[in-house]
């Protein structure tokens, strides 16, 4: 249903005028998603009944999403009312609520969508509590072909309004699970999927990135951003690799050592994947 809206006072569009995450979660569960072409993976992901849409609201000038495609009530206005009404001006002319899950995806529903023979690259998320972090790998798994992400239950959600932004959307389309602690799934993985676990932190005893010998299906450990990987963590995963600074740098800063530099959890997720994508695809001798 297409509905043509010209007074910012219409009662229509109060669901668009309180949402904070905070307010849409307590509000039946939901979440906005905003822009044109984040909006249209979200709807994609509706189409193919990976989520749920509740209303749509669209600037009459965009041209990038069909009005007449979306399952759900769509409002059209021009953008200084869609600005009125949600108070931010970063909409780009596309505002969506969706409609959450009674239950955040787990381990079952991820395996579901990997292939059952052939590498699979996974990354799990061991505490990550940056949204920015968060929107960031999605978007970096999308970009480099990783097979999906684990999160544990310390990571931060996933469908908050600035990391959906942040990942462009790929939050919708990079298959995704929700398990309590990385190391009580990990004996599931291996069972059921034959994938090893492999962490990313800087130990002096880590084997180097670049000399790293991997199992076709692995998931790549990344840690919180302050501490790292736990020790609890660390000790279900035999491999450990370490991402090398340059070779002139001082011992003590180098990894392991009291005054380590480090790299941003979503840099050092990045870095990792490509390694073993390119790796996986015959690039490196």
């Amino acid at each position: 249903m297409i509905i043509r809206i010209d007074d910012a006072e219409d009662a229509r569009l109060d669901r668009f005028r309180r949402i904070r995450d905070r307010d849409l979660r307590a509000d039946g569960g939901r979440f906005v998603v905003e822009s044109p072409r984040v909006v249209s993976r979200f709807l994609a992901a509706v189409d193919e009944n990976r989520s749920e849409v509740d209303a749509v609201l669209l600037a009459e000038d965009q041209r990038l999403i069909d009005p007449e495609s979306v399952p759900a009530p769509v409002m059209l206005a021009d953008r200084d009312l869609m600005t009125a009404v949600s108070g931010y001006h970063f909409h780009g002319g596309a505002i969506a609520i969706g409609r959450r899950p009674r239950r955040e995806p787990g381990l079952e529903s991820l395996l579901e969508r990997l292939p059952r023979t052939g590498a699979v690259t996974l990354i799990a998320l061991a505490g990550i509590t940056s949204m920015d972090n968060i929107g960031s790998i999605f978007r970096t798994v999308a970009a480099l072909g990783g097979s999906g992400l684990v999160l544990d239950g310390d990571a931060s959600d996933p469908m908050l309004r600035r990391t959906i932004r942040i990942s462009m959307g790929q939050v919708f389309r990079v298959p995704w699970a929700r398990v309590r602690t990385l190391e009580a799934v990990i004996p599931s993985l291996r069972a059921a999927a034959e994938i090893e676990p492999v962490a990313i932190e800087n130990l002096a005893d880590a084997t180097p990135l670049h000399r790293a010998v991997l199992p076709p299906r692995r998931m790549l450990v990344i840690g919180n951003e302050g501490h790292g990987v736990s020790a609890d963590t660390l000790d279900a995963c035999p491999t450990r690799l370490r991402i090398e600074g340059p070779p002139d740098l001082p011992a003590d800063e180098g990894p392991g050592g009291p005054d380590e530099r480090s790299l941003n959890a979503a840099t050092a997720a990045a870095i990792a994947l490509h390694a073993v994508m390119t790796r996986d695809a015959g690039g490196d001798d």
